[in-house]
């Protein structure tokens, strides 16, 4: 008689944990040690007497070669202080939504070029042959030097993040979508012959779906480019946007060295929750992919 089988013990710590609960956890230890070693820092650089002016940076009885060690290694609990500042709500999470409007546009744009020009190049052999060089050499061009020449052309800041953040988000997308339009097994496409399937039915039944988590994978790693590129744009004369703001905090000094990492943080919390928005739609549009399965019965 075979022996009753034993249940299988439930997984314990880290392990057992969800996953947004286990980020915050790291995420609160890691500012715990930042705040610890910027703590340590300040007390080994700055002499007693000079630490209050130091952290405030408006104490003009500071020494000068003083009064930029906060901009070195700030305290994390005053770039939160700074960040829930109601006066700075404008210069950092307004301009921040500026920044990150202009970069889903372009990831939008960029993402449906890259996706087109990819099914393209998938039904015509030549013209894979002939664009492919093209789009590969088009990214030899480095953002930070395309991004002037692009707002000197146009004298457009919203179409400048745009065009940019389009440019940054179509390679990727176009590389990844003709590799997933590629990697369909002979013998599904063999059966697609036998039931005498156009060339539309097979691309919508068999090709673009095989494509898809190639295409995801492509886009998680363009939604954070794509707020870079905005970024850049703003950094070469645009008036609005989480870049401006990182610009002219530097211009002010020591006074303003939590509003500029205030900004820095905010900056990577655009790339972050960008990235976490393409992650939750390729898990809806992607359900019935093995990886997603087994999340949601694990």
């Amino acid at each position: 008689m075979a022996a009753a089988s034993t249940p299988r013990p439930r997984a314990l710590g880290l392990a057992a944990l969800p996953d947004a609960l286990v980020v915050l956890l790291v995420a609160l230890a890691l500012v715990a040690l930042w705040q610890l070693a910027a703590w340590l820092y300040l007390t080994a650089t700055v002499p007693p007497e000079f630490r209050e002016g130091v952290i405030t940076g408006a104490d003009t009885r500071v020494p000068a070669e003083l009064r930029v060690e906060q901009m070195k290694l700030p305290l994390p609990s005053m770039i939160l202080a700074a960040l829930a500042n109601p006066d700075n709500a404008d210069q950092l999470w307004l301009a921040g939504l500026t920044t990150l409007r202009s970069a889903v546009l372009g990831f939008a744009v960029g993402a449906t070029v890259g996706f087109l020009l990819a099914l393209a190049m998938a039904q015509a052999t030549v013209l894979e042959r002939g664009l492919l060089p093209y789009v590969i050499a088009s990214q030899m061009i480095p953002v930070i030097a395309l991004g002037p020449i692009v707002y000197s052309i146009f004298k457009d800041e919203e179409l400048s993040r745009v065009l940019i953040a389009a440019y940054v988000t179509f390679f990727p997308v176009t590389v990844n979508t003709l590799k997933g339009l590629r990697s369909v097994d002979p013998n599904s496409l063999a059966l697609m012959d036998s039931y005498a399937a156009s060339r539309w039915q097979v691309y919508r039944k068999l090709r673009i779906p095989a494509a898809l988590p190639y295409v995801f994978q492509a886009l998680k790693i363009a939604a954070t480019a794509s707020v870079i590129g905005a970024i850049v744009v703003e950094l070469m004369g645009a008036q609005h946007g989480i870049g401006v703001t990182i610009l002219r905090t530097q211009y002010y000094g020591p006074a303003n060295a939590y509003k500029l990492w205030g900004a820095i943080v905010v900056a990577s919390l655009l790339g972050l929750l960008f990235f976490q928005l393409v992650a939750v739609v390729e898990r809806l549009v992607l359900a019935w992919q093995p990886e997603f399965r087994r999340g949601r019965h694990r």
